[in-house]
């Protein structure tokens, strides 16, 4: 519970609409996972898929970000 309440108010602080309500289920599309990041570190990932349809779109966004 606190770590959801710890990103829910990173989520509300850079405006996002979706917020986690179970921890588990709501991150594993990676979106709001890389919502949180971006807001946490102040730096913009490129390239989120917003709306993923299948797993390996979602691994492709961390595969993407990384330097």
């Amino acid at each position: 519970m606190i770590y959801t309440d710890w990103a829910n108010h990173y989520l509300a602080k850079s405006g996002h609409k979706r917020l986690i309500k179970d921890l588990q289920t709501d991150v594993t599309d990676g979106v709001l996972l890389a919502e949180i990041i971006q807001v946490v570190s102040n730096e913009k990932i490129d390239d989120i898929n917003g709306c993923p349809k299948s797993r390996s779109q979602m691994r492709i966004l961390f595969f993407n970000s990384s330097p």
